[in-house]
């Protein structure tokens, strides 16, 4: 157990010391949504995005929540639950714009 904290605390130390203003852009955004009253879910796509610009994340991980957000919308507005319906597409349009940037700059390190 203890061997297992030591090892825990090592990948943190090593992920601070190598990342430590990626880290701070992530606590940066969180801190923005908190200034511009978003919500936490607001929040947490802000900061999605923010991470798939950090750490590289492909695009095809950015679409697949876009398909299920999608695909979610219709069956809310079955349910006559168009509020959150609404809010479905919306995150659905997050993610898509998320996976376009991303593609775009998966491209562009292509070329």
């Amino acid at each position: 157990m203890k061997e297992t904290k030591q090892t825990i605390d090592r990948i943190f130390e090593k992920m601070w010391r190598t990342r430590k203003m990626d880290i701070f852009t992530l606590f940066a955004s969180a801190l923005l949504g908190v200034i511009f009253d978003w919500n936490v879910v607001e929040i947490s796509v802000f900061i999605v995005f923010i991470s798939a610009l950090l750490f590289s994340v492909p695009s095809r991980f950015l679409a697949l929540p876009a398909l299920f957000f999608l695909s979610m919308t219709p069956f809310l507005l079955l349910l006559d639950r168009k509020e959150s319906a609404e809010e479905f597409a919306v995150y659905a349009y997050y993610f898509l714009v998320m996976a376009v940037v991303r593609g775009i700059i998966e491209t562009r390190k292509e070329v």
